[in-house]
């Protein structure tokens, strides 16, 4: 079962009663910033927030797409229709003079004997250090369960290839990559740019 990410929205646990929709980041503690980067003081725009809420509909539309090509993989038409609408919409908040996003995508294969409640534990914390520390600058993290091969994909998109490179450093990023050296048959990460074509009124995702 796929999950999403996102505004503090978490799936449950094994064991735990599943959270709120409406929980908020502000509910889980935080460590104080690490970094003077004024990449991470970034303001989204109204075309990240519309991209934000369009991406709340991103699923898979193959089986393969664990090691199939990103851009053929999932909902994208959906997910621009979706964009249009909330880009119609009246907003207070300043426009991007250039829309487009960083998209990181990582695919790997797991050891059989690798735990995975830790393992979204490290993920749901580095999630939401992401998600506060960048002021929003991380739109989605998706992720899905391991197929039967231990093949697993996990997704995230950000309002610009800085931001990410800047997070990637707080702790808690850091401390969730550490926990994850080894667990890996074998892994690797491709870089997509989702771009918004006004003439085409269509998203372009191609490899950045």
């Amino acid at each position: 079962m796929p999950h999403v990410l996102i505004s503090g929205v978490y799936p449950p646990r094994e064991g735990e009663a599943e959270r709120e929709a409406t929980a908020t980041p502000s509910e889980y503690p935080l460590p104080a910033p690490v970094s003077s980067d004024p990449l991470l003081r970034y303001t989204p725009t109204h075309e990240d927030e519309c991209m934000r809420e369009a991406l709340k509909l991103l699923h898979p539309i193959r089986d393969d797409f664990r090691t199939a090509d990103y851009a053929t993989s999932f909902n994208w038409p959906e997910i621009t229709e979706s964009f249009i609408k909330h880009l119609k919409s009246p907003s207070e908040l300043p426009a991007r003079s250039e829309c487009d996003w960083y998209a990181l995508v990582f695919r790997s294969q797991r050891r059989a004997d690798c735990i995975d409640t830790d393992l979204f534990e490290a993920d749901r914390q580095a999630y939401e250090e992401a998600y506060s520390m960048s002021n929003g600058g991380l739109l989605v993290y998706w992720y899905t369960e391991l197929d039967e091969n231990n093949y697993c994909m996990t997704t995230c998109v950000w309002t610009a290839r800085n931001i990410a490179r800047s997070v990637s450093l707080l702790p808690r990023h850091m401390a969730a990559a550490k926990m994850a050296a080894g667990v890996y048959v074998s892994h690797h990460i491709d870089r997509y740019r989702i771009s918004w074509v006004p003439s085409q009124q269509t998203l372009s995702v191609a490899l950045w």
